[in-house]
């Protein structure tokens, strides 16, 4: 009932549709619930005693009774849909919100099939609850309540042989709805398990021929479905048994009626009108009793799918604005770092470990190390994607965590390692940061990154539409298209994430030569694997297990002989030689 009503709660802002869709609903009953006893007065009073009169005038009440059922069965039916449209739509608008606040850490750990089922599968087991089962409720015990009143007053012993079915029913209906939820939510999970393979393979297409792993990975696809499979049949098997057995309890009543009903009727002691009447209130009792295992059906699929949207909804976001938070209004970007040390959930060794610097605005600083040695987490803390274990992080002065998220995100344009980009327009994608950057700023960013000829030169320009991920771009286009959307943002600090490891020597040239301008009056974090990608900042941090080993410009770090001397040697002094000696 918790899930239920946590469920029904999205209907708050609809209350007045509610309203009146129960009216209609009411309304609707009530009409449906006249006609058998029209049909009896038609019966008892026009046909046995042949008088044409009252035969014609029950006919028009029926037909006129059935109309006004119609008119207010398609206006509850109406509203009820568009209800449950509505809070489908809430639900996924506040589901995709709220992943949007979410810490990279959760989805660090969270499969986006699964992700992606919950905003679908679950989503729509919802609506569909509130679309049928919601007012199948209510129209079931109506429907129960009424014709039980109306069926011991006609008969009292004949409505007690009718209703001698029901409690078992009632037993039954929750026996299996018990036992139901548990097998749906089983299938809810398998479902998600399959999306994700879907969507890895889907995504990772070009590796998995590259690799000629179609065989292998259409087994493992393969698996996911034939589990999701038996999960479904074993809940098939359930509700299949229970639907029939249903039915048979509503006939073993129905039979019973007419055996003793018959009897009652040829002795004179029950009038055929009223037998005929007795009979269609049973079929209006019998209707929603039939549909009591879809509605079981549909409450322990809400209730699941319910369990699964609430669990991500209740995720509280480990990083959101404190109360009297700083908007940057003038930012210049200063950036320090003192003492800082973070380690990644779920592991025992720290990323960094004491880190401590300065980079005043204006300056170029460079990070090299091996992979995993903590470069990428230094720019990941300064924009809080993660909060730091120990230390501070200040932007101009201010401690990260006293800034509004979205202030301090702004003025920081990341340029990353993996391109992404939307499967929209080149323009669209450069301006993504700044959706109100005009044309002639998207084309100066595209000249600074290098990009403007090439985009230019698509039948399209600047309109052309990527596919997606960018995939029609090749590898150094793509990335020329992400510099010029960070530079487009014209962010305060730039961080460069290995972002020319997609380009040759001569295009890597030409990008930093174009970057300099863009670098002027901000400062710039490269985190780069290329030592030629660092030579002209100001200062160079090299990161070794977590910690700064060494620091200081090209030619000091050259000087000291440590590990920046030894990258110097493995990647530039054998082909500065060979080019000293050509000349």
């Amino acid at each position: 009932m918790r899930v239920i009503w946590r469920i029904l709660l999205y209907l708050k802002p609809y209350r007045g549709r509610l309203v009146i869709a129960y009216i209609a609903l009411f309304v609707a009953t009530g009409a449906q619930l006249l006609v058998p006893r029209l049909v009896q007065r038609v019966i008892d009073e026009g046909i046995v005693k042949s008088d044409q009169s009252a035969i014609l005038t029950g006919a028009g009440l029926i037909i006129g009774v059935v109309a006004l059922q119609a008119v207010f069965t398609y206006i509850r039916s109406y509203l009820f849909q568009a209800m449950a449209e509505s809070v489908s739509t809430d639900i996924r608008h506040q589901l995709y919100g709220h992943l949007l606040k979410l810490p990279f850490q959760y989805f660090d750990v969270a499969q986006s099939g699964q992700l992606m089922s919950r905003a679908t599968e679950d989503v729509n087991a919802i609506r569909r609850f509130l679309m049928f089962s919601l007012r199948m409720v209510i129209y079931a015990i109506t429907i129960f309540a009424i014709v039980s009143f109306l069926l011991l007053r006609e008969h009292f012993t004949l409505g007690i042989i009718s209703l001698a079915a029901m409690p078992i029913l009632a037993f039954t209906a929750v026996y299996f709805s018990i036992n139901i939820r548990p097998m749906f939510a089983r299938i809810q999970q398998e479902f998600g398990e399959m999306s994700s393979v879907m969507q890895e393979n889907l995504a990772g297409t070009r590796v998995v021929r590259i690799f000629a792993k179609e065989d292998s990975e259409t087994r493992k696809f393969d698996h996911s479905l034939d589990v999701l499979y038996d999960r479904q049949i074993d809940a098939i098997k359930y509700y299949s048994f229970f639907f029939p057995f249903m039915q048979f309890l509503s006939g073993l009543s129905l039979g019973l009626v007419l055996w003793y009903g018959g009897r009652q009727v040829l002795n004179g002691s029950l009038s055929v009108g009223t037998f005929v009447a007795f009979n269609l209130y049973l079929t209006l009792l019998a209707n929603p009793l039939r549909q009591l295992g879809w509605i079981m059906n549909s409450v322990a699929r809400a209730i699941a799918s319910g369990d699964r949207i609430f669990g991500v909804i209740d995720t509280r976001p480990a990083i959101k604005d404190k109360d009297g938070s700083v908007v940057l209004a003038a930012p210049r970007g200063d950036v320090e770092f003192a003492d800082v040390s973070f380690t990644y959930p779920h592991t025992a060794r720290p990323a960094i470990r004491d880190v401590t610097f300065s980079a005043p605005a204006g300056t170029v600083v460079g990070l090299i190390g091996s992979t995993g040695s903590g470069k990428s987490t230094v720019t990941n803390l300064l924009a809080r994607f993660y909060e730091i274990s120990r230390g501070s992080i200040t932007f101009d002065g201010i401690d990260v965590r006293d800034i509004q998220l979205a202030s301090l995100r702004r003025n920081i344009g990341f340029v990353l390692q993996e391109t992404f980009l939307f499967s929209t327009t080149i323009r669209e994608n450069i301006a993504f940061g700044n959706p109100t950057a005009t044309m002639e700023e998207i084309e100066q960013a595209a000249r600074i990154a290098q990009a403007y000829d090439f985009i230019s030169a698509m039948p399209d320009g600047f309109d052309s539409q990527l596919g997606e991920r960018g995939v029609s771009l090749s590898g150094g286009q793509r990335q020329r298209v992400a510099i010029a959307r960070a530079i487009c943002s014209d962010p305060r600090v730039l961080v460069f994430d290995d972002a020319t490891s997609s380009v040759d020597t001569e295009t890597e040239f030409q990008i930093q030569q174009a970057l300099n301008s863009a670098m002027a009056g901000r400062t710039t974090f490269i985190i780069a694997q290329r030592v030629s990608s660092l030579k002209e900042a100001d200062e160079i941090l090299v990161f070794d297990e977590g910690a700064i080993v060494e620091r200081g410009t090209h030619e000091r770090l050259i000087a000291q002989g440590g590990h920046y001397a030894r990258l110097y040697e493995l990647q530039l002094k054998d082909q500065e030689e060979f080019v000293t000696a050509a000349d």
